[in-house]
This record gives C-alpha cells, structure tokens and sequence, in this order.
C-alpha cells in the first residue's frame, strides 16, 4: 500500500528479510575506529602535530586490526570533525590522501565547504573553519559472503494450503493461497490475493498485484499500477479533496512528509547555530505553511509557542509583503513584538517557496538570538525602545540578494554579532532548505501547489479539535492564579466558556500593563500561551495546523498585563505568560481530571555576558533550569523539566568550554515536589561561579519567577517547592544576599558563588493516599526525606530506618479521620 501511494512499481523481498539486520553484522568488516582530539583554526593548524596525530591513529588501529587476525588488505578511512568557529555542533568531513600540510588544508576546506553545502544547501557563513578533532577508521576486506545459505533451492510443494483473510483492496474475507517460501522455484509468478511464510517473516501479496521469485531468491512484488496524479493534469479542488480524503494510506504518506520536510529544517538549525540557546537549549521552531500563511506541519521538537506566534508573523508579513510582490529568493524578517513572538529576541525569518512560477508554500523558523543590544538589566526597562533593536517586517534578500544594509545594522546594534548573525543565516538556511525539499515533495507528485493537501490537513484537524471540544460538558470554568510582580501580589482570573464545538476563553480582570520590568504579555503571546494547554488537553494525539485553532478565542483588555499597548516593555514576557497554562489546566481540572496536572514549578534562564581580558573575545550564552512538572491522575511529574517549553537542558560542559565560569553544582532539590497520590516533580538547583581573578567581569542575569509564590496542588495536593536566587557566602557558605526579583549581577572572582533554585511541580490527590511502595522509593533515592514523608504522607519508621507499613496505615487511618472532622 506504502509502494501504491508513492508510486513505486516493485517491493523486493530479499531472503531472510527479517534477520536482515542480525546477517548483515556478521557479514560486516572488521574495523576500529578512533578519535583524538586537537582543536585549532584551519588556517593556523600546526601541521606537524596534525600528521603526527593521524599517523598514531592509523598505527593504532592496525594493530588492532592485526591481533584479530586482519594484516593485509586494511582500508584506512581518515575524517575531521569540524565546524565553523562559534558554532555548537561539528561536521564529519573526509581528510585528503596525502601528507598534512598546506596542501591538505586546502583540500580539507574545500571538502568541508562541499560537505556544508550538500548538508545546509548553502555556503559557509559566520565564521572561519576549525578543526575539532580527527578521526581514523581502519577496516578490513569485505568478508565473503556465500548467498546459498540464504536462497535455498526449492524442495517439496511450494502450496500450502488456503487461509480466509482480509483484504481491504478487495472489500473483505477471501479465500487466499497459502505458500511456503523455501519451496516456490525461481521464475514462478502468482497473482495476489496471496500469502507467503518464511522462517522470519511472512509476505502480503494484495489482489492485484503479482509476485515472482528472481534468480537471487528474492520475492517481488509487482505492484498494481498506482493512482499517481501525472504532471499538468488538472483537476478542481473539490475533486482532489475527495481523491485525498479516500485515501489514507497515501495521506497519512503525503502528511509525513510534510512533517518529516519541518523536521530536516529543524536539524539545520541544531546542526548549524552558532548560541547555546538554539544549538544545545533549542529555542526555536520550524513551520511549513500553505500559501496563505497557514500552518500545515512542524517539527514535534519545536518550542510550542513559536509554531502559534509563527504563523501569526507570517499572515503579518504578508499585510506589509503581499504574495504578489514577493520573488523567489526573498526571505522576510521581523522581531516585532506585538506582530511575532512577544519579545525583541525572537526573530522571525520566513521564505516563500515558488513551483512552476506561482508562490505555494512558505517555510518558516523563529529563533531567540543570544543578544539583541538594549539594557542587560532587563527589569529595570520602562520601554521596549530600551529592550534592544526592533525590525520590521523587512527583507532580509531580495530575489536571493542579502540586504547588506539590514544585516550591518543588526551587527552594530547586537554585542555579539557573529553569533547572533550566525543564527539568523542557520534560520534561513533551515527555510531554503525546507523550500527545497517542498519542490521536490511537489514534483514527485506531480502536484501545482498544496492548496487540496491544505485543506484536508487543516480541516481534518479542526475537526477533531470540535469533536474533542464536543466531549466536554457546556459550560464555564474559572480559575485565579497568583504572581508577585515588582513586589506587589497579582491575580490572574481566568474564564472558559465551553459550548458546544466552540471554546472561548476570557482574562477579564487581569492586573494593568506593568511600567517597567519586562513583564508585559501583547495579546499574541497571550493568544499562544492560551491555545497551547488546550491543544495539550483536547487532541494530543493530533498534529497540530492551524485547522486546531479555528474554533477558539481569546480576549483580554487592551492595556492589561496579558495585552499590553505599545510601547510597553515587554522583554521578560514569558513569566508572565507562563502562569497561564498551570491557570487553564486548573480551570479544566472539573471537566477533565484525568487530563490536567497540577502546577508545575517554572523554569528559569540564566543568561551570561562578558569580556575575556586576555583574548578579546566577547561572550554571551545562556543555561537553562527546568521546574517539577506537576502530577497527574496517571502518573507522577517529570523533575526538572522546561515545561511549557520544548527547550532542552543543556550540557554544562559545553558552556564551560564557552564562558569562563564554572557550575558548582546543578542537581535535584530534594522534597521541592510537591506531595500528592501523585507527587509533583523536583525543582533542581544551580551554583556557579568564575573560574579565576583574571580583571574580567562577567554580568548575570537571573530572573527566577516565583520567588514567594504559592502554586496550589490539585484535588488535595500540596503545593511544589519554592524558588530562591542567592548570592552565597565566601566559598559557598551561608547567604549573603537574597534576589526577590530579577537583577543583574557582576562576578569577578572565584570566591564569589551564586545559586538559583526553581520549584517543583504541585501534587495530585490525597497524599495519604499515595502507595507505599512509591513513599519508599522516593525516600530511598533521596527525592523526599523522611521528615517530608512522615509529615505529609503520614509514614512511620522504625529504627532502623525503614519503613513501617502496618504503624503507617494506623496513622494514616488517624490523620485522615482527623481531616474528614475538621471538614
């Protein structure tokens, strides 16, 4: 059916198909691969060490190679890792035959310019080459394999027999013939309906298709002529929904590939961003629209509010840059908060994609840069002109022409320009990558556009959203959360009105825009972190399109918090934005409890900036600390988790090896989840400080969100840990100085510790209803200390420290006539 789809004319079927994997390792080369590292510049290598390097490799592997046996015939493969400086991540590049030297670094920049732009679809930008490591793979000849252990001649009656099976090709149960694989002979052609059985596997021949043996023994399967639409056939849009709606095998095909295109997009951003924040963190997404600026697919690793706020970018970019007016090799840019993402950092490139010269589809990515000029101490901010360099929607190239005077503005307004214009071309890298591979998605199916694959997709899509929507008891639910901003306790009520396939959700009531901080949410930010928990809650299980989101809405008051006028700053938006999901998954708790988790604690992102003294060389990158998600009916909550991000941890080697500092200590805050039947997940903590006196400086910014803040469990949870941000004492003792907001803060010597701490998740249920065995477990691995266990949960332990189950469920019987009383 796959082959149909696509058009494929014959399956083969080789023999033992399904021990393939196990034949094919033990049919493989003896090898052994090893890797050194030794980083330096391209152009200023110290060749001689360089060959020395290689030569110690190669000698090591054969030797190897030697004690199994193998001294004739080795192979030798050499590779360097390498990447351009500033990037993350490193590319496997073929080093030239020959002596190091000048005449192999030629070779071996040439190479990786090629590897480059096979991989990215463009060249090199952003930095000078480096060479990380090298690596030598040394194998031996290719064993002989002897293909009559695998294609046996035939003996005995090749029909089994007759089995009743379902083909859906042929509407039901038919009669199909029963064939034994070892007994067919070569030549032989049988019509399907048919079954063939094989020691590993069984075969599937359909009505309509035909089989033969070839002379190696494989099965062929000749597949039916497919309904493959031919190039400049014409059809009405009608006719080629239906064509698509009857069939889902080839939708589902056709709807992959568009996820698997934004996927690839995704990779050449991770594989060529030159910040911590996109390349290990991940803060950035990618998006296939059709031409009107709707969503159609998007990588499921991408940062769910970006896939919201990106396709918001683009119907906005297409109001200042009408479809008629663009060209193939324009690209389109903007960070304008109240048009994109909420904030100057997100940035928004998008590229139309032009087939048979008509605009059809559009690829986009949203990225936060490592910097966007503006004050560092972003709480401090009153407007969003002190927030940092503001674009318009603007063309970043014009009919594949680079906008020279837009890039050099951005460079002289950003600190580290390298990086962050770096992680703007792997954004538009990502998207003339994607437009790439939708040409070829629409020539391979002799497609004009994807306007009928539009609308099925996004209409599939709104669909289940109404009918998940449809499942859930009109009416209305509320909630309230709290906050403290700039020292003052807020309150954010929220209203969602259920009726029938619609949702309509109201922040009437929110506190008024803030004038400083950072804080301020503009209603499209509000409008993603709103649809998000709602697509979480109602159709998990469905990608997402802008077909989701058609039957919602979201409204706040113009100059509030949650909808904020221009030109409020809005730089630190997210931890307001933030509450807003723990707030609709609260409100939903009623009608749909086992759906909703309880608070989880939020993450925080510790941002780095300075100047090394002794290179020059400007730095800026960021770590990032997730909270406990919150439990659930199900099950417990994740610990130290980005939630309602998608953005990743990160290596902490990898930023020591970029900014002088180094981390302490980043762990499990134990008892910070909070206790529930299910319990909320650990918040985690972070210590860190310079690595040596050597007169630099590196500024901090710490904006921990929560601090003195309560998050209530759900159904009897109690709430998660709470947040703190702390200047230590000398070398780590005591507390010198407590931060309740966000700050700035200087370190300069060794001596000088800080620690950032976020909350865990709220807890689930009754905790005295929480099994035993699980109390135990977490006791035992450190994650809730007996005193938390004995206080929370009820528990006993005897002397030894173990827990006494039957002194347990006495005091627990206790504990919870004592709260049915007080109730």
């Amino acid at each position: 059916r796959v082959a149909r789809a696509l058009g494929v004319g014959k399956v083969l079927v080789p023999p033992a198909s399904g021990a393939a994997s196990a034949l094919g390792f033990l049919g493989g080369r003896v090898g052994h691969e090893a890797v050194r590292s030794q980083p330096a510049a391209l152009a200023r290598m110290d060749w001689n060490a360089a060959g020395e390097t290689l030569a110690a490799l190669e000698a090591e592997g054969r030797a190897l190679l030697a004690g199994a046996g193998v001294r004739e015939g080795v192979e030798v493969l050499r590779e360097a890792e390498m990447r351009l400086s500033g990037q993350v991540h490193n590319l496997r590049v073929a080093v030239p035959d020959g002596p190091a030297g000048v005449a192999m670094a030629a070779g071996l920049g040439a190479n990786f310019a090629a590897t480059y732009h096979r991989l990215y679809g463009r060249e090199p930008f952003g930095g000078e080459p480096e060479v990380i490591s090298w690596r030598v793979n040394c194998l031996g000849p290719e064993p002989i394999v002897a293909e009559a252990a695998l294609a046996r001649d035939a003996q005995g009656e090749a029909l089994k027999g007759h089995r009743r099976a379902w083909f859906e090709e042929a509407g039901g149960f038919v009669e199909a013939p029963v064939f034994d694989r070892y007994a067919l002979p070569r030549g032989i052609d049988i019509d399907g309906p048919a079954i063939v059985e094989e020691d590993e596997a069984t075969t599937i021949v359909p009505p309509g298709d035909r089989l033969s043996v070839d002379e190696a023994g494989n099965l062929v399967i000749h597949v039916a002529a497919a309904a493959v639409r031919e190039a400049g056939e014409t059809r009405d849009l009608a006719t080629q929904v239906a064509r698509l709606e009857g069939d889902p095998v080839g939708l589902e095909i056709m709807w992959s590939r568009l996820i698997t295109v934004s996927e690839e997009m995704w990779l050449t951003v991770i594989r060529t961003a030159f910040s911590l924040i996109i390349g290990e963190a991940q803060d950035f997404a990618c998006e296939v629209l059709d031409a009107r600026g709707q969503s159609l697919a998007h990588s499921p690793r991408a940062m769910p509010v970006f896939n919201l706020t990106l396709m918001a970018a683009v119907n906005s970019m297409l109001e200042r840059h009408p479809p008629e007016t663009l060209r193939p090799g324009d690209v389109l840019i903007t960070n304008d908060s109240w048009l994109c993402a909420g904030h100057l950092f997100d940035i928004a490139v998008v590229t139309p994609v032009f087939h048979r010269g008509r605009l059809v589809a559009l690829t986009g990515t949203i990225g936060h840069v490592s910097d966007i000029g503006g004050t560092k101490d972003r709480m401090r901010a009153r407007e969003i002109y002190e927030e940092g360099l503001q674009i318009p929607p603007l063309k970043l190239y014009r009919a594949g022409v680079p906008n020279e005077d837009l890039i050099a503005m951005i460079a002289e307004n950003v600190r580290t320009s390298t990086q962050v214009l770096g992680d703007i071309q792997a954004l538009v890298a990502a998207n003339e990558l994607g437009a790439q591979r939708l040409v070829a998605f629409l020539e391979e199916y002799g497609l004009d556009d994807l306007e009928a694959l539009a609308t099925v997709i996004q209409g599939r899509a709104e669909r289940a959203m109404r009918d998940a929507i449809a499942a859930v008891p009109d009416g209305e639910y509320r909630s309230v959360a709290e906050n403290i901003a700039l020292g003052q306790r807020q309150r954010f009520p929220i209203s969602i009105a259920v009726e029938g396939e619609r949702i309509a959700v109201d922040h009437a009531g929110v506190p008024a825009q803030l004038p400083r901080g950072g804080l301020n949410c503009t209603m499209r930010f509000t409008e993603a972190e709103t649809f998000y928990p709602l697509k979480c809650l109602l159709t998990p299980g469905i990608r997402a399109s802008a077909g989701c989101y058609r039957t919602f809405t979201v409204t706040a008051q113009e100059g509030s918090i949650l909808n904020c006028t221009r030109p409020a700053s809005v730089g630190l938006r997210h931890l307001t934005g933030w509450y807003i999901i723990g707030n609709v998954f609260q409100a939903m708790a009623e009608a749909m409890p086992d759906r909703v988790r309880a608070f989880t604690g939020l993450p925080t992102i510790v941002a780095f900036y300075g100047k090394d003294p002794e290179t020059g060389r400007v730095y800026g990158d960021h770590i990032f600390l997730g909270g406990g998600q919150g439990g659930g009916m199900r099950a417990d909550g994740k610990s130290a988790m980005l939630f309602p991000t998608s953005a990743a941890n990160g290596s902490i080697e990898v930023f020591e090896s970029r900014v002088p500092v180094i981390v302490e200590a980043k762990a499990f805050a134990p008892d910070s989840g909070g206790a529930g039947q299910a319990r909320g997940g650990l918040g985690q903590y972070i210590r860190f400080r310079r690595w040596k006196c050597d007169g630099g400086q590196t500024l901090v910014n710490i904006n921990p969100e929560g601090v003195g803040v309560v998050t209530p469990g759900l159904f009897g949870g109690l709430p998660g840990g709470m947040v703190r941000a702390a200047r230590l004492g000398p070398d780590g003792a005591g507390t010198a100085e407590e931060y309740s907001e966000g700050t700035l803060q200087t370190l300069t010597a060794p001596e000088e510790i800080l620690e950032v701490r976020v909350g865990g998740g709220a807890g689930f249920g009754d905790p005295l209803q929480r099994p035993l065995e699980l109390i135990a477990r977490d006791v035992a691995d450190g994650y809730v200390s007996r005193t938390a266990a004995e206080r929370d949960h009820g528990c006993v332990f005897d002397a030894a420290g173990a827990l006494d189950r039957a002194a347990t469920e006495r005091r627990r019987v206790l504990l919870a006539g004592t709260a049915a009383a007080a109730d």
